[in-house]
């Protein structure tokens, strides 16, 4: 599971195997911690806001039990029958009781004290305590967290393009425990009017999310035809299979989202710009494919702006020199140049 916070400032523990002391971090909004399968977890809001998050989950996992929904259960939480509550109510209270060396009284507060489930109101003097982690939690130890997490705020960019936007990348090359859940996340920014190159990931589904702004998404059937043309607003999510051709317009306002890939090295191909399929080919064989003439050609793939641009587009208006001036972050460095090659 990736979770990923939207608003406001929270406090995470995550319990490791072993009896590992709960590692425990501060995260702020851009964050994203990777969660391994069945290790516990939990979040408070520690700020004056409303804070949100996202959470993703490949069901694609082998140990998904081929039932391709999400399983997860809650450790404590009152009985409900949505399917949220405690998992400790499945248990019969003598043989816990035994287990835990407690009285049947105890037993029953740790059950059924909590009339709250999956999202709980702590008491104002409790609360006031978790809020100075400094004095009883240990935030700050992040310990083994560090290999979890990933701060997409501070994050050196992968892709900057002036008047376009820019795009960071998280796969197994910087964050190796997406490896074991078989996912990658990226944040994509972009600037009023500006689009991605139109292009497909051939070994991962994608899942896109705006967190602010709009755009216009475009989506092809391998057949040629149209699949969707939608708006995007804030809060929206579209999915888009894999081999599935798609291309992006930001609004008047820009857009902002944060897509997930089913894959921890999702490699992209993409239509336009440097590193286009079609600049690929020889002229000839583009010349023939598309039936136009070598003047034609030279005008598409030669003289246009895009043919020195990567996967953000600024909007035809913007100047040659500002198309042009495109800067890939890490690109001389052979892990940055890597984790482009894979988006």
């Amino acid at each position: 599971m990736v979770v990923r916070l939207t608003s406001g400032r929270a406090c995470m523990g995550l319990m490791l195997p072993l009896g590992t002391e709960a590692n425990i971090r501060n995260i702020n909004k851009g964050q994203v911690i990777a969660v391994p399968r069945g290790m516990p977890l939990w979040i408070q809001n520690v700020g004056n806001e409303e804070m949100t998050f996202l959470t993703f989950a490949n069901i694609r996992d082998p140990m998904m039990h081929g039932c391709h929904t999400y399983e997860a259960f809650h450790l404590a939480g009152a009985q409900t029958d949505h399917g949220m509550g405690g998992i400790l109510h499945g248990f019969s209270r003598d043989m816990l009781a035994e287990a835990m060396d407690v009285d049947e009284r105890t037993m029953s507060q740790l059950i059924d004290n909590q009339e709250g489930a999956a999202i709980v109101r702590l008491g104002e003097a409790l609360d006031r305590l978790m809020r100075r982690p400094e004095e009883g939690l240990g935030a700050g130890k992040a310990g083994w967290m560090a290999d979890f997490s990933y701060r997409f705020g501070s994050a050196h960019r992968d892709v900057i393009q002036s008047r376009a936007g820019q795009l960071i990348i998280a796969n197994s090359f910087k964050l190796p425990v997406l490896k074991y859940l078989d996912m990658a996340i990226a944040c994509l920014h972009l600037e009023n009017d500006a689009l991605t190159a139109p292009g497909w990931f051939t070994n991962a589904d994608q899942l896109m999310y705006c967190a602010e702004g709009s755009a216009r998404v475009q989506v092809v059937w391998p057949s040629g035809e149209m699949a969707g043309d939608v708006e995007m607003n804030e809060g929206d999510l579209v999915m888009v299979p894999k081999n599935y051709p798609v291309m992006i317009q930001a609004g008047r306002n820009g857009f902002n989202a944060t897509f997930v890939m089913n894959n921890d090295k999702p490699i992209a191909m993409h239509m336009t710009g440097s590193d286009s399929v079609f600049k690929a080919m020889h002229p000839r064989v583009r010349m023939g494919a598309f039936d136009i003439t070598e003047e034609v050609d030279r005008r598409a793939y030669e003289q246009s702006r895009r043919a020195k641009t990567t996967y953000l587009l600024p909007p035809r208006r913007a100047t040659r020199r500002e198309s042009e001036s495109e800067v890939v972050v890490d690109g001389a460095n052979n892990i940055g140049a890597a984790m482009w090659s894979m988006f």
